[in-house]
């Protein structure tokens, strides 16, 4: 089966790994003490805020880029990683990831929904950060699931 939307499978492996240890580290930043962690620069806002004073438009502020750093590393090393050709790409592969993706969706909304009903305040903040690629973490884990399955099921056939 023809896919041209799909990365190349050699790039698979080295953009799991990066993958893996970017949101690792995101995870460190967010469940510990963010200063242990911080990197600060100067860096230009459309929209920008210092020390919780009015917004400030299309200048140059002192901001931590720790997460926007590791977000510029998760987000296209995880797209990459999700959508790269397996091995052996073929109908049921497709099925699978369309399959999967489905399902992301579903559940990543599902729980979006349930967080905007139940969390308000600064808390939502945080959820709609990791709303940014849930999405992407859920399809990955459902998908190499799924994966895993149907390599095994294959196994027992032969």
């Amino acid at each position: 089966m023809k896919t041209n939307y799909l990365f190349p499978y050699k790039w698979k492996a080295a953009s799991g790994i990066v993958f893996t240890l970017s949101f690792a580290c995101l995870c460190l930043v967010f469940f510990f003490d963010k200063a242990d962690f911080e990197i600060r620069a100067n860096v230009f806002a459309i929209i920008g805020q210092q020390d919780l004073s009015d917004n400030i438009f299309f200048s140059v502020i002192e901001d931590s880029i720790t997460d926007e750093l590791l977000m510029l590393l998760l987000i296209p090393f995880g797209i990459i990683f999700a959508f790269s050709k397996e091995k052996q790409e073929d109908e049921m592969v497709s099925a699978i990831r369309l399959n999967s993706l489905a399902w992301a969706t579903i559940a990543n909304y599902s729980i979006l929904l349930f967080c905007y009903l139940f969390i308000y305040g600064f808390p939502f903040l945080n959820i709609l950060m990791g709303a940014m690629f849930s999405q992407l973490v859920i399809f990955i884990i459902l998908f190499r699931f799924k994966m895993y399955h149907f390599y095994n099921s294959r196994q027992d056939e032969e």
